[in-house]
């Protein structure tokens, strides 16, 4: 009886705790989601701390480059305080830069860093094929906070549909589509040539149209509506950020006229020998009846 009146003062006393450590988590979580700060910015075993630094990854994402151009990868820190951050090259683990020094002796690399930014940049010129990967950010925290990022080195193509050669009719469409794939961002221009002349931009010149649009394929087109002999030759296109490309496109004329005259005697020879053959025949025939 006594076991079952404690029993009875004690869960309220239980519930009231649950539900208080319950609002307190609450609170806890929405305090830290109020001031924004993501997930992944805490490095396992660190707890909440208001004051501590932590990565904004919206603004250090993942960076895609052209091979032989300049690389700047991102890491913005919120709250850096009195820490330092440093990169660090995730394959084989080789410091690069600690604040806004250089710890590596390939000069390609270099770290920058405003006053009072909150962006810490690793620059890295000249790409090689061999700089792709992962790069880490770092905080000099205990135990350190990192955060990935990824660079993509590329290199663009260019292509030309139905290379190398091309065979038209005169009086036929000349179309010439030229695509730039796996380029980080559309270039800035793609100029065409014919025979390493600069093709003329005039639409009402010689009824050449070039026509570009861009996007994550850049496409460039070229049209001649009446193509004649004379837009036989080599064409070139040649994107700002790409290698060019060049197709050989050959006109073929009308059937000459030496040819024509040739086929026409052939068929006149032709014709000459069945008449003999026939005046032959009837000639025999008439024979043959007057020696009867």
């Amino acid at each position: 009886m006594r076991f079952s009146a404690a029993i009875a003062l004690l869960v309220p006393l239980l519930c009231s705790d649950i539900g208080a450590s319950i609002e307190d988590l609450e609170d806890e979580t929405q305090m830290i989601m109020g001031n924004g700060i993501p997930a992944m910015g805490y490095s396992e075993g660190l707890t909440y701390d208001p004051e501590q630094p932590y990565f904004d990854t919206e603004h250090s994402s993942n960076v895609t480059a052209l091979l032989g151009k300049t690389a700047v990868l991102n890491c913005r820190v919120k709250n850096i305080g009195n820490k330092t951050v440093s990169w660090v090259r995730h394959r084989d683990i080789h410091l690069l830069t600690v604040g806004r020094f250089t710890y590596t002796s390939d000069q390609r690399f270099s770290a920058l860093h405003s006053v009072g930014s909150e962006d810490w940049l690793l620059k890295i010129h000249y790409l090689q094929e061999r700089d792709a990967g992962k790069y880490e950010c770092q905080i000099s925290t205990t135990p350190p906070m990192s955060h990935l990022i990824h660079l993509a080195v590329v290199e663009p193509e260019t292509v030309i549909v139905g290379g190398p050669d091309v065979y038209i009719n005169t009086g036929s469409r000349l179309a010439l589509t030229c695509s730039v794939k796996y380029s980080p961002e559309p270039p800035a221009f793609i100029f065409w040539y014919h025979d390493d002349k600069l093709v003329s931009y005039d639409r009402t010149r010689g009824g050449v149209v070039v026509s570009t649009e861009k996007g994550l394929v850049t496409t460039s087109r070229l049209l001649v509506q009446f193509a004649e002999p004379r837009h036989s030759g080599v064409y070139t296109c040649a994107p700002a950020n790409s290698k060019p490309k060049s197709v050989n496109v050959h006109v073929l004329a009308d059937k000459p006229a030496a040819i024509v005259h040739e086929n026409n005697s052939a068929e006149a020879m032709v014709s000459t020998q069945r008449l003999h053959s026939y005046v032959f025949i009837a000639g025999a025939a008439l024979i043959h009846v007057f020696v009867l």
